[in-house]
């Protein structure tokens, strides 16, 4: 993996990425200059799920290449302020348990799955969905079933398994 480093235009904050060696982000962070950060892991009110959606030309010079362990200090900063939750939803979501939830996006890690608490997020894995469920059905807010087989720290994320999309979606008022 490769990190980077984009200070954007007065007022845009400072973006940092976590990239594959095809520019594909994996992480992201935004530091606002008022102190605030939004990261990829986790669902922002306005932004959403906040992940650059192209690959990234690591040679762009507006870029600057930083080295791993500063970005995982400040993405363990960030970790920090969502471990309260973090500790919730492991609590909630033992391994074994069987869940439902709704499809919120597609990552390179997998499909984030909105397992339907605050600050609950699962993943599981976008190719075994793809053999079970029709095209059609690939789409956020249709109904997930899955089993909490583990968990992802880094991300802070729910691990999923045995997922199937039900052919019905989440009305707006009922995700909101």
């Amino acid at each position: 993996m490769n990190y980077l480093k984009d200070i954007q235009e007065p007022g845009m904050g400072t973006w940092y990425f976590e990239i594959d060696n095809d520019g594909v982000a994996y992480r992201q962070m935004v530091y606002h200059d008022d102190g605030t950060c939004i990261t990829s892991n986790r669902k922002h009110y306005f932004y959403h799920f906040m992940l650059a959606e192209h690959p990234l030309d690591a040679q762009e010079s507006y870029y600057k290449e930083i080295s791993q362990t500063e970005f995982e200090k400040l993405w363990y900063e960030q970790l920090q302020h969502g471990l309260e939750d973090w500790h919730r939803t492991k609590s909630l979501f033992p391994v074994g348990t069987r869940v439902e939830g709704y499809i919120e996006v597609f990552f390179p890690q997998g499909t984030l799955i909105n397992l339907l608490e605050p600050q609950a997020v699962g993943i599981t894995d976008t190719s075994a969905l793809k053999t079970e469920t029709p095209a059609e059905w690939l789409y956020p807010r249709y109904r997930v079933f899955a089993e909490v087989s583990g968990y992802d720290e880094v991300n802070q994320w729910v691990l999923l398994t045995r997922s199937k999309v039900a052919g019905s979606q989440y009305e707006e008022a009922e995700v909101d």
